[in-house]
């Protein structure tokens, strides 16, 4: 491990965040934070003088309130306190994905006040940056109704309040689902460029995030959607990645970093169907460091998607290790028994696929990455 004199990186999370259930058979299982955390710990990063750890805040209802609707707050309230909301429905509550539930205000304004509380010890100069591994869940929230998992946009707020501040913010989403609710949130503004690498649409919720949506107004060119085949490897994603993601934050000259750094691309993902391994996930995360340095910026990351508890526990202390500039051994540490049959941070064994598949991937991801450069790529001088 690295030795420095003063914290670079925040670490902002508590138990509480991992302790909730959203329901018996849902897919995301918040107790997936807590193996993380434990292995964060084993591998010595929690007491590194280069982490920072601090306990989110809640977020205030002012502060939802300037990404969400009022009457909106008004029903996650009322479910939150077990009322009986006719037509909960229209505002994406009930079975499936947004099941109503006791505690739920509170552990999404405990995620939206993490990501607020990265932004002030960015702004106030604690530290350089900051990851909110219980934020970006919420990316698929809207300004008037749950979706995908999120009901309060922790990354629409914190933005929103960066923008406040009179700061330019650089958004990238690698969740393997497209960061809709990021993109709507911010869609009419130049304050902020949104850039989501995912699945397509075309076969993994939500459906959206193809090239040419693009922003409208005063956004018009600053949302950017690079729509992914299945079954992309950790190869053809980051082809795909480095053929945009780099000039477009050198062209726009941002004034912050904001990442969302959702681990469902990874090829054990029970839910969708991209195939990244831990150590492709991590190059991308190595890739916004040297961005974040080149620009001289301040980076803030929070987490995502991720229904692989492993991937999720190896990927994600990977990524803090990165954004401290700390070096972990490969091999998981012995006494980590949060997770069985853990032996390496890195994935191994070859992914294959056969040759016409791989073709069709080849093809489909060159037709995205050229219809992207198309639709923004002029309008930065690119």
């Amino acid at each position: 491990m690295n030795t420095v004199n003063n914290p670079t990186t925040a670490l902002i999370y508590s138990h509480e965040q991992s302790q909730h259930v959203l329901s018996p058979t849902h897919p995301m299982r918040p107790i997936r934070l807590h193996h993380m955390h434990e292995l964060m710990r084993a591998s010595g990063l929690v007491d590194s003088n280069a982490i920072l750890s601090k306990s989110p805040r809640l977020a205030t209802e002012t502060e939802i309130a300037t990404s969400h609707d009022t009457e909106y707050i008004v029903v996650v309230k009322a479910i939150d306190a077990g009322a009986i909301v006719i037509g909960m429905d229209q505002f994406g509550f009930g079975p499936g994905d947004n099941p109503p539930r006791a505690g739920m205000y509170r552990h999404a304004a405990l995620a939206a006040g993490g990501a607020m509380l990265a932004t002030e010890l960015i702004l106030d100069g604690t530290v350089k940056n900051a990851f909110v591994p219980a934020g970006g869940m919420h990316h698929h929230a809207m300004h008037n109704r749950a979706s995908g998992f999120g009901i309060f946009n922790d990354a629409v707020i914190a933005i929103k309040h960066l923008i406040e501040q009179d700061l330019r913010t650089f958004y990238v989403d690698i969740d393997v689902h497209h960061g809709d609710g990021v993109q709507a949130g911010l869609y009419d503004t130049d304050r902020a460029m949104t850039v989501s690498i995912h699945e397509s649409g075309q076969w993994l919720f939500p459906g959206t995030g193809n090239p040419n949506e693009i922003g409208i107004g005063d956004g018009q060119g600053y949302s950017v959607n690079i729509p992914l085949a299945p079954y992309t490897d950790d190869q053809l994603w980051h082809q795909a990645f480095d053929a945009i993601i780099p000039d477009l934050a050198r062209a726009y000259q941002p004034d912050l970093l904001f990442t969302q750094l959702g681990i469902d691309t990874h090829r054990n993902d029970p839910l969708a169907h991209l195939s990244l391994t831990t150590q492709g996930h991590n190059l991308a995360v190595q890739k916004f460091a040297q961005l974040a340095d080149e620009l001289d910026i301040p980076w803030i990351s929070v987490g995502g998607g991720g229904y692989d508890m492993t991937a999720v526990a190896r990927a994600w202390t990977m990524d803090l290790a990165t954004m401290a500039n700390q070096t972990l051994p490969d091999q998981i540490p012995s006494t980590y028994t949060s997770l069985p049959n853990l032996t390496t941070f890195h994935d191994q064994g070859d992914y294959r696929i056969d040759p016409d598949t791989l073709n069709d991937i080849i093809r489909h991801n060159q037709l995205a990455i050229d219809a992207t450069r198309t639709q923004v790529f002029p309008k930065f001088g690119l």
